[in-house]
């Protein structure tokens, strides 16, 4: 090599170095002392050893703050690059809190700009994992240092690739719309916390007080609803991430990666017999969904949020799938607002990559009461049934127990013409329009003609069992009653049958509803 060749390289040796020591010592031990890992430690945890690729290396930002005080931003505070999940090619963005707090710097913001083009151009999953302050406030910088931009991209892509956001830091005031615009957000419970206005700005704005669990894991997979999964650190949050990653394709035109499995597609699962009751008395569906699933395993979204709602992903003969259900154990177990909103939510990202929905029907009684109605539970669920029915992706559901229309057995795909495409019932599944036994003449009394009582209001409530719908009204509700031991074998056989659905969007390609809000 030349003496010219010999300086480069010793130059690009000397920033490397530098680059990759983050903020330095002192704010890597601050770091590990807060319980958290450095982004280089967080993306050696995330990548299959050895793949990642780093991109923006060589930038730093140097420069003097409005005060005069000079800085120095290493990588300016974002590390990006590829590299591999279990073989899967993934672009990684994480910002590196030892260098001013992982704040968002005009180079910062565009090197996560470059990444997202990069990765909805290559058609691969964009993976944050996110520790920052926020906008570089103070500073001689664009204000917005272009979050704005990211926004848009988010929206734009959304849909097209997987965008999953980690957080294991603060994410503060604008940049908390970063992780709501994502297919799914992790949080760490030690680390994590994602408010519009932190305690402080809050106080400080309106003198309100607010604890300091507001905004953390806990409270956002609770209260809120915003988060899908937590972790119990930096380390448990970010292997979550990697198992999430098996369930979802790498863009939409693709399918879900097959899993290897030896569960056998004609397992039987006589159990079922005695797992789930004759009658109402309340049952587990995460023990129905085991029984049910490839070697018993199944990943949960926000199993903390509207607990009377299971939504998860698990495999059938290797396949990914969704899978929705009521949850009988869970007291009162009805479809309320929360739960449409995590259903929604849920199936949104199934139609949008393409994931065959099962869904495994006993619902229980409607009560929605004065409070339910007066926030909107009609519209919610007229946004669901929005949904259901425009969505393009298989649907399957199997009737366990009770069908009733009114408490969410139409929304959950017991009624043929909502779209569904196979629907399975066993021999003890029950439908019924309503399931209230109100009297309503005695609730309504003026204009209620004597007769309507016996004539009608009797009828829309009478209880139908799977024999009687099977014989009179197949086409409509049941297509086959099935043994319940057969119930996996069965679902994997319409996974396959249903494989290469074609449905053209009702909508067409350009032109979009206006269901409910």
């Amino acid at each position: 090599m030349g003496e010219r060749m010999d300086d480069a390289i010793l130059r690009l040796t000397g920033i490397h170095e530098k680059n990759r020591s983050g903020g330095g010592p002192q704010h890597i031990k601050r770091q590990h002392d807060r319980g958290k890992m450095t982004a280089r430690e967080r993306i050696d945890c995330l990548l299959d050893v050895g793949s990642f690729s780093e991109l923006g290396s060589s930038v730093n930002t140097t420069g003097k703050r409005i005060d005069g005080r000079e800085f120095d931003a290493p990588c300016d505070g974002a590390v990006v690059g590829t590299g591999r999940i279990e073989g899967r090619r993934v672009v990684v963005y994480a910002s590196d809190f030892t260098v001013l707090g992982g704040s968002i710097g005009t180079q910062h913001g565009l090197k996560f700009v470059k990444m997202m083009e990069m990765a909805a151009t290559w058609g691969i999953p964009m993976i944050w994992l996110l520790d920052s302050s926020g906008g570089r406030l103070g500073y001689r910088d664009v204000p917005m240092a272009g979050i704005d931009w990211w926004f848009a991209l988010e929206s734009r892509y959304s849909g097209m690739i997987p965008q999953i956001n980690v957080l294991l830091g603060p994410c503060i005031a604008g940049q908390a719309y970063c992780p709501t615009l994502c297919d799914f957000l992790l949080m760490s419970r030690g680390s994590a916390h994602l408010w519009l206005g932190g305690p402080r700005m809050t106080q400080a704005a309106t003198s309100e007080k607010i604890g300091g669990d507001v905004g953390g894991a806990d409270y956002h997979m609770v209260y809120s609803g915003t988060c899908d999964v937590v972790g119990e650190n930096d380390e448990e949050t970010i292997l979550k991430t990697r198992k999430l990653m098996r369930y979802l394709p790498s863009n939409w035109e693709e399918r879900p990666p097959l899993r290897e499995t030896t569960d056998s597609p004609h397992r039987e699962v006589g159990e079922l017999t005695t797992m789930v009751p004759d009658d109402d008395t309340p049952y587990d569906m995460h023990q129905v969904i085991k029984c049910l699933a490839d070697d018993g395993a199944y990943y949960e979204i926000k199993d903390e949020y509207a607990g009377q709602l299971i939504t998860c992903f698990c495999h059938f003969n290797g396949e990914a799938v969704g899978v929705v259900a009521c949850n009988p154990k869970t007291p009162g177990s009805v479809i309320e607002i929360n739960a449409c909103d995590k259903y929604y939510r849920f199936l949104q990202v199934l139609d949008a990559y393409s994931i065959p929905l099962v869904t495994l029907v006993d619902t229980p009684t409607l009560v929605p009461g004065e409070s339910q109605e007066a926030i909107g539970l009609i519209r919610h669920l007229g946004k669901m049934l929005d949904l259901y029915a425009t969505a393009t992706i298989p649907k399957i559901s199997v009737v366990l127990g009770r069908g009733h229309a009114d408490a969410g057995g139409m929304i959950l795909g017991s009624v043929r013409d909502m779209g569904v495409d196979i629907i399975y019932a066993w021999p003890t599944a029950r439908f019924s329009v309503e399931a209230s036994t109100m009297d309503y003449r005695e609730n309504f009394p003026c204009g209620m003609e004597d007769d309507a009582y016996p004539g009608y209001l009797n009828r829309a409530r009478e209880t139908v069992d799977v024999f009687e719908a099977a014989g009179s009204w197949t086409a409509q509700v049941v297509d086959e009653i099935i043994h319940p031991k057969e119930t996996r074998k069965r679902i994997i056989e319409a996974i396959d049958l249903t494989r290469h659905k074609k449905e053209t969007p009702p909508h067409g390609a350009k032109r979009q509803g206006t269901g409910p809000t």
